[in-house]
């Protein structure tokens, strides 16, 4: 039976496998598959039989209780440790060694037109109670432009100054000598004249105290006293005193009210010319206040006392008012009206024309109206913009003209009217600290002259620029260009008549390198005039040429 049905399945599969090779070959013959319908029953269910839910819990497998029965006891332990001292230490840091600061220094160099040159400065170290220092230098030129050593001058000088710090008053004490120098080379060309008879010194004495509040309270106040002697070659003398006070009361935060106050004594000697005191008093108080939009106001007087004898009125009034406008945080605008006395003394004329003659008249200059408008912007942290206008009225103002009978000095000649001024400017001040600075200025003015024909030897425009720039601590460059123009001067003649002549343009170019060979010591080289025109500020007085010096410095 088991051969019969093994016999059958294989002839099935035979002819199973020859049905399949028939159909094959009939879709090769005929290329196309006949249509065939395919039917599929489903007959069979798959039926499960139903199971029974519980819903008894199952309950606990039944225990047999412990014999004997566990006991437990609870007993107090005591764990002892030694005492812990918390004392804390805290970290020393390694003592970092302040910066060594030089007390000073010495200079020493040589130039050209035999040129010696020597400063020196020292003071004592840092001190929270006082302060002392000297300073004295020399800078002369044996030779000058005309005629060699009929053109030398020089300047020199020594001061001392002390400060004491205290815990209420702060007080100063200064005392100096200078000597200016020089000739009146001025003279015609090709005239001989003596050395000796054109020279001209002049020795200033200064003494100087001074005391100011030292807490930071909203009262402060300071009180100066200043005494100057000045005598020339020959017979020229003038004594100054000079007394200060400053006041501040803080009312608020933007409230205060200040004082100033100054007084003057000027007594001088002078060929054909009696000692004869000079007073001047001047008192400048004023309120200042923020209002809204933080808009800064000033408002105050000035008045003024004094007995020069060019003006018919001896009490003057001026205004004092200032406003600044915030555009920004970092721009301001500010217009102010001011006036005032302006003191003028022979030395103050001296340091600005050493040529005078003798007996000059001198006289205060009175601003009766000073109107100015300006910009101050901050454009970075380090670039500032400084750009505005004035406009004043003056009366007594000086203006240095030719002796009319020695060309090679000067007298003062004022205009019997009001002079008035006109002063556009704009200023750049670049500041990297102690790598990079640069300032630019620049200038432009007009005169208007009631009786004198020109504002002599006034200039009509100024430009400077001075740069410096630090290159790691080992060179140091230095520049300083300066150029003014529009000079009027009033020239004398044979025939003593006289003219107006315009002065050349001036220009003066130096430049200064400094080579620090160590901390402590260093090499220099400076070079004026490079551009080497003898120009002139003052009428038949030109400017030496170019001029080079080298040098050395020592810091201690």
């Amino acid at each position: 039976m088991k051969f019969s049905m093994n016999m059958m399945r294989y002839v099935f599969i035979v002819l199973a496998i020859a049905g399949l090779i028939r159909q094959a070959n009939a879709q090769d013959e005929g290329g196309e598959i006949k249509p065939v319908e395919i039917e599929i029953v489903k007959e069979r269910e798959i039926t499960l039989p139903q199971a029974n839910r519980l819903f008894d819990k199952i309950p606990p497998r039944p225990a047999e209780p412990i014999k004997p029965e566990i006991s437990y006891s609870f007993k107090t332990l005591q764990f002892n440790t030694p005492e812990v001292v918390t004392a804390i230490r805290p970290l020393r840091l390694k003592q970092e060694q302040a910066a060594d600061v030089n007390a000073g220094f010495l200079s020493a160099g040589y130039g050209n037109y035999a040129s010696p040159y020597l400063e020196a400065f020292f003071n004592t170290k840092e001190d929270k109670n006082k302060l002392l220092g000297v300073h004295a230098f020399l800078n002369s030129s044996g030779k000058g432009p005309v005629d060699g050593r009929n053109s030398g001058s020089g300047n020199s000088g020594l001061s001392l100054f002390a400060e004491s710090f205290g815990k209420e008053i702060t007080l100063q004490a200064n005392a100096g000598f200078e000597n200016f120098a020089t000739h009146f080379y001025g003279y015609p060309e090709g005239l001989e004249v003596s050395r000796d008879t054109i020279r001209q010194s002049y020795n200033v004495f200064k003494l100087g105290v001074g005391l100011a509040n030292a807490r930071n309270t909203a009262f402060s106040y300071g009180l100066g006293g200043n005494f100057s002697y000045l005598k020339d070659k020959f017979e020229a003398a003038e004594s100054t005193v000079d007394l200060t006070f400053k006041s501040a009361y803080k009312i608020k935060d933007d409230q205060a009210i200040e004082l100033s106050a100054a007084y003057t004594l000027i007594s001088r000697k002078d060929e054909g010319l009696e000692a004869k005191g000079r007073s001047l008093f001047q008192i400048n108080p004023y309120y200042a206040f923020k209002a809204m939009n933080n808009i800064k106001f000033r408002i105050g007087a000035v008045v003024a006392l004094e007995n020069d004898t060019l003006d018919n009125r001896d009490l003057h009034f001026f205004p004092d008012v200032q406003v600044t406008y915030p555009l920004s945080p970092s721009v301001d605008l500010i217009g102010s009206l001011t006036g005032g006395v302006d003191r003028v003394s022979l030395q103050s004329l001296m340091r600005q024309n050493q040529w005078l003659g003798p007996a000059v008249p001198i006289y205060h200059t009175n601003r009766l109206f000073d109107l100015q408008a300006m910009l101050n912007a901050r454009l970075s942290g380090n670039l500032f913009v400084n750009a505005g206008f004035s406009f004043a009225t003056l009366r007594n103002l000086f203006f240095f003209v030719n002796d009319v009978e020695d060309q090679s000095k000067f007298t003062t000649v004022f205009d019997d009217g009001t002079t008035k001024r006109a002063n556009l400017f704009a200023a750049i001040n670049l500041n990297y600290g102690n790598k990079a600075r640069l300032t630019l200025r620049g200038d432009h003015f007009s005169y208007g002259t009631d009786t004198q024909p020109e504002a002599w030897h006034r200039p009509g425009y100024s430009f400077s620029l001075n740069g410096m720039y630090n290159l790691k601590g080992k060179i140091v460059f230095s520049t300083d260009i300066m150029a003014l123009g529009g000079i009027k001067a009033l020239k004398t003649n044979d025939d003593l008549s006289q003219e107006t002549v315009s002065l050349n343009p001036a220009f003066d170019l130096n430049f200064r390198t400094e080579y620090f060979v160590s901390e402590k010591f260093s090499v220099f080289v400076d070079l004026n005039n490079i551009s080497g025109t003898n120009y002139q500020v003052f009428l038949n007085y030109p400017v030496r040429g170019f001029q080079a010096m080298g040098g050395i410095t020592w810091s201690f």
